[in-house]
């Protein structure tokens, strides 16, 4: 039965429980018959025997991976770079002269001039990381104690995972010296942040776990960001960030008031917190599919899973500029995205993009492990309805892109959206090849072995049209994609060999020496990214390494 305590009292006809309507549960199962005829399925969410809610499994993953995190050793120091560039910010090591591991300085306080070189070393790179808090508010902050609507320094977790990651972007050794402080630091914090009286501990203890769960995977060490995220994951939902602008009343946190948040100062904020609930999302998502595992946030049908509500999330300058109407109210946002029923929240910005696309990911995911090499035909034929509505909201998310030319990247003024746009890009045509892998096993349709390699192509050419925009950083999941999109082409020209070999290629066929051109270009321009980046080094390695052998 629900357990949610509302401001005022409802009346029922409203659609909504009384107080005290909780006292009348007749523990009917699925749903009682209070929260059934109330229309609130979605929140009956009570425990029998050995039942437990979506909140509790949550807090019970957190448990177990906190265990296991204790029998891990402490991380080694990571390698410096073998690479040496001068100092763009003006930062060396002569700067943290006198800030000591056990410094107050090494949480907020650093030298305005360190702090700010830090930071602007941060900034360019933040919307790849997952930062979602609004950057100018958030520098303001950190820079100079206030910044409108946030009046206090950020929390000492926030502040230290923040400086970490300037840190490992950075690209001189001696500032890199301190990264493994900072990483201390930065974990020890996060994990006492919510009992903190910092009046943002909430929201900046989930940013702080982001960016944490990112580093951990950004450098190949898959269990601690997995620990991270799971964290993140508890916390949205604690927090409640799944309901925000919901037409169904809030439910009391299960975890007490420590995670409740009170109504946003103004749209900034509100931004902020459909934001927070989209990015955990999508990394969640992101790195379930690369490690191959079950996400936290695993969206269901079931009437008694989790309901996002929360609205598709804007651009940061659109909630700056208001542009969410104060009336806009929502429900069922990924249950109607994913039934293609149409609502005012159309999500059409490329923050929204993202996270459909993140959503559609997963669901392709779902769909090939039902189905592989040794279904049979007849076995693929109750599929195909399944696969024909994932390819249409496929569709319909790839015409949401301002263009479908890869080398449009060059034309995108910010190199930042410019980055953005390639990555989330690169991730539908993953999503595409992962969703014609079944049936184009052993040659089933040859359409499906068309489109996973003109998908694979458009990746590589992404590659090279964002490296044609200087180098810098991107999402850590990236390289999965590549090493995905490179298999493909590989696989393929190992196709035209052996037709070739037993004289059924016929005249003017494709050439395998064009196709292996392009991967050579592609990880040309992929060496770009992984500058400070183990895991994408490491990836781009690997293609490089096969690309050879061919």
């Amino acid at each position: 039965m629900s357990s949610s305590s509302h401001a005022e009292e409802r009346s029922t006809s409203q659609g909504y429980l009384p107080r005290g309507g909780a006292c009348k549960c007749d523990g009917k199962r699925p749903i009682c018959s209070q929260c059934d005829r109330a229309g609130r399925a979605e929140d009956c969410e009570y425990t029998v025997g050995q039942e437990r809610s979506t909140v509790q499994i949550l807090e019970e993953n957190i448990s177990r991976l906190e265990a296991r995190i204790q029998e891990l050793q402490n991380p080694a120091p990571p390698a410096s770079s073998a690479i040496e560039l001068h100092q763009p910010y003006g930062v060396s090591s002569s700067d943290f002269n006198g800030i000591g591991s056990n410094s107050r300085y090494l949480l907020q306080d650093l030298p305005a001039h360190l702090a700010e070189a830090l930071i602007n070393n941060f900034m360019p790179h933040a919307g790849q990381i997952g930062f979602f808090l609004n950057l100018p508010r958030f520098q303001a902050s950190l820079l100079n104690g206030q910044a409108p609507g946030r009046m206090t320094r950020p929390s000492c977790a926030l502040a230290a995972a923040t400086y970490l990651w300037a840190i490992r972007l950075s690209n001189d050794r001696s500032v890199k010296a301190h990264e493994h402080t900072y990483l201390t630091r930065a974990t020890q914090q996060a994990a006492t942040a919510l009992s903190g009286q910092h009046p943002d501990r909430v929201m900046q203890s989930i940013q702080a776990e982001v960016l944490l769960a990112t580093y951990f995977f950004a450098n190949g060490r898959f269990f601690e960001g997995k620990y991270h995220v799971t964290t993140a994951v508890s916390m949205v939902f604690s927090a409640g960030l799944h309901k925000i602008r919901s037409s169904a009343p809030q439910q009391q946190s299960v975890t007490g008031s420590s995670t409740r948040l009170p109504e946003p100062k103004d749209s900034i904020e509100e931004g902020e917190r459909i934001m927070a609930l989209w990015t955990v999302l999508d990394l969640d998502k992101h790195w379930a599919i690369a490690l191959e595992h079950t996400p936290n946030f695993e969206y269901s049908t079931h009437p008694l899973a989790t309901k996002v509500d929360t609205p598709w999330p804007l651009e940061m300058d659109e909630f700056e500029q208001d542009r969410l109407p104060s009336y806009a109210i929502t429900s069922n946002t990924i249950y109607n995205f994913l039934n293609s029923i149409t609502t005012p929240d159309l999500g059409i910005s490329l923050r929204a993009i993202e996270s459909k696309t993140a959503i559609l990911w997963e669901r392709v995911a779902v769909f090939t492990r039902k189905c592989n090499a040794r279904t049979s035909q007849q076995s693929l034929q109750p599929l195909v309805e399944e696969f024909t509505g994932l390819s249409n909201l496929l569709d319909s998310v790839l015409g949401l892109l301002p263009s479908l030319d890869p080398q449009s990247i060059g034309r995108i003024q910010s190199v930042e959206m410019a980055r953005r746009y390639g990555v989330v890009y690169s991730i539908l045509c993953s999503a595409f090849i992962r969703l014609h892998a079944p049936f184009a096993f052993s040659g089933r349709s040859e359409s499906s072995l068309r489109k996973r390699l003109s998908m694979a192509r458009t990746i590589l050419e992404l590659a090279i049209g964002l490296r044609g925009r200087g180098v810098g950083y991107l999402n850590p999941i990236i390289g999965t994609v590549w090493i995905e999109a490179s298999q493909v082409v590989f696989d393929e020209v190992s196709r035209i060999r052996s037709m070739r070999t037993s004289g059924t290629l016929l005249p003017g066929g494709p050439d395998e020496r064009v196709m292996l051109g392009l991967v050579n270009r592609a990880t040309q321009a992929m060496a770009g990214f992984t500058m400070n980046i183990p895991l994408t080094s490491f990836q781009v390695a690997k293609i490089q390494e096969t690309s050879q052998l061919n």
